[in-house]
């Protein structure tokens, strides 16, 4: 689905769709990893500047990074307006500071970059106002917490990400 000018394949909605429902007929797992990764590619393809798209989606398309999407939380879950994940502005503008966990994250352990959805206005109203997203390559201050066990769908990896004082480049901001 990534544009073919950034290194994709251009595919159309409903040929990816076809594609994921043929896979998933005989084995479902490699859909989760996929889905999940191409979610985030279209974080930064459809809400991205210029720049970020030539920075990321030729990356993402050749699978030079691999990952997805960090909504959920502990105490939030589903419940996006209540998560508690905070990015603070740094003094001088150039990054933000991420602290706070997020759960169930497919492509969690073997994933090195992901759309991250933060509050960066704590204190919005209403609640889902406040909120942002950042793509965060893995590094210091962003850490794997532990793998999380599954009674099934065992093929995909979830796992906790845990960001602690993560400095992310305010370019990163989609």
């Amino acid at each position: 689905t990534i544009q073919p000018q950034y290194g994709g394949l251009g595919l159309s909605c409903a040929t990816y769709a076809r594609i994921v429902m043929k896979i998933s007929s005989v084995w479902m797992a490699p859909v989760g990893v996929f889905n999940s990764h191409l979610i985030m590619a279209a974080a930064v393809q459809r809400a991205g500047t210029e720049e970020q798209k030539q920075q990321w989606l030729p990356r993402f398309a050749t699978g030079e990074l691999r990952g997805g999407i960090g909504l959920t939380e502990p105490n939030a879950g589903t419940d996006l307006q209540s998560i508690r994940t905070v990015a603070k502005r740094s003094a001088d503008g150039m990054h933000y500071v991420i602290d706070g966990t997020k759960t169930w994250i497919t492509n969690g352990i073997h994933g090195t970059c992901f759309a991250v959805l933060v509050k960066t206005n704590p204190e919005a109203e209403p609640r889902h106002r406040g909120m942002s997203m950042f793509v965060c390559e893995k590094g210091a201050g962003f850490t794997v917490g532990k793998k999380l066990r599954k009674m099934g769908y065992k093929a995909i990896d979830s796992a906790e990400l845990v960001f602690d004082g993560f400095k992310v480049p305010a370019a990163n901001l989609i």
